[in-house]
């Protein structure tokens, strides 16, 4: 869901940003925070769907900072926004950062005024040196550069697939897609909403060689499904009654191939149009009246250094941004290659893109 519905967006108070903002740029010495920090007890955190990726963002720190409770909601993107605008409007957030995918941040609480910059929350000792991430600075996915910050990206593979019963050898096109044997076999993740779904649907609407009559042509697919459900299409395609899944959640995915089910990555480098980059889950947003601002200030500077990145980057099995951290355990086709032109999908020039997609797929969508 890309709209907010005005009323809502009316009654945010957009005016002063609340206290919080105000100890976001005063001058506490690090002890002093960590000291405040204690006192608050603990941090409310949304973060994506997934038990290892659960346990990454909170049982690391926990152990660092036992005096600060990690509160932590697993929650899919298209449920954040709802949740957190109708606090707000109601004056009573209970969220002190979002981990989650820049659409949710860019297309629905940018917009509602929802978010306050990132940089002036990051004072702790693991955030002052820009040199230990990639390009030497802080990624942000919008364009002011202020509000949705990027710790990790991943090539996106193209789809997965039951190795039992579909051969990656079979691809070598997007186009491949659409041959009479994988009618009825393909499950692609609704695309209306924020996900994997509208990833592949603005790589194909966005891409010369594919494009609105590519996407016409899937729809009018025998028997596609696009379930809402991630964990649906994965068990769907492990249990091989829609062995090709499009879009369902890379975090869920890749803990379902580490229980050893028989799901593998189409590798991207087979298709001659390619595929993108993204950030996928990889991104930190800060809410307006963050309710412990110290805890805050420093849950995320433990996620933004070397042991917090690389607790998230393996539990997700995504590369981190920051150079420090190690890739051994990211699957080598998820890697983003230097040189290769990726478009990528997460920044805020491809997601204002996507209300026109959602457009023009209302058009062609069976009823």
């Amino acid at each position: 869901m890309f709209l907010v519905a005005k009323n809502l967006l009316i009654a945010i108070v957009v005016g002063s940003l609340a206290p919080a903002a105000a100890i976001a740029q005063s001058s506490q010495s690090w002890e002093q925070i960590l000291a405040a920090a204690k006192k608050e007890g603990m941090v409310s955190v949304i973060g994506p769907q997934g038990s290892e990726t659960r346990d990454a963002l909170t049982l690391a720190f926990q152990k660092k900072y036992p005096d600060i409770r990690v509160e932590l909601q697993s929650m899919a993107g298209n449920q954040i926004g709802p949740k957190l605008l109708n606090e707000l409007a109601a004056g009573r957030n209970s969220t002190d950062v979002l981990i989650t995918g820049t659409t949710t941040a860019l297309e629905t609480l940018l917009p509602a005024k929802a978010l306050v910059a990132v940089k002036p929350w990051l004072s702790g000792p693991n955030t002052q040196d820009p040199g230990k991430w990639r390009g030497g600075k802080l990624t942000f996915s919008d364009e002011a550069q202020s509000y949705n910050l990027v710790f990790s990206a991943y090539v996106k593979a193209p789809f997965i697939y039951n190795s039992n019963l579909v051969s990656g050898a079979d691809f070598k096109s997007w186009k491949d897609l659409l041959e009479p044997k994988w009618q009825g076999k393909i499950a692609l993740k609704d695309p209306v909403g924020a996900g994997g779904g509208l990833g592949n649907l603005t790589l194909w609407y966005s891409h010369e060689g594919l494009g609105k009559d590519f996407i016409r042509k899937i729809f009018a697919l025998k028997d596609l499904v696009m379930p809402r459900d991630d964990r649906q299409m994965l068990d769907f395609a492990a249990r091989g009654k829609y062995p090709i899944a499009i879009g369902p959640s890379d975090v869920l995915t890749n803990e379902f191939i580490a229980r050893g089910l028989p799901l593998k990555h189409l590798n991207p480098e087979t298709l001659k149009e390619g595929t993108y980059i993204t950030a996928g889950n990889g991104s930190l947003a800060i809410p307006r009246s963050a309710p412990h601002p110290n805890a805050l200030r420093v849950y995320v500077d433990f996620l933004l250094s070397p042991e917090g990145q690389l607790e998230w980057s393996k539990a997700a099995r995504f590369a981190s941004l920051r150079r420090d951290v190690s890739k051994e355990h990211v699957q080598d086709i998820l890697v983003p290659k230097e040189g290769m032109p990726y478009p990528d999908i997460s920044t805020e020039k491809y997601v204002r893109l996507r209300e026109e997609i959602v457009e023009f797929i209302k058009t062609i969508m069976p009823r």
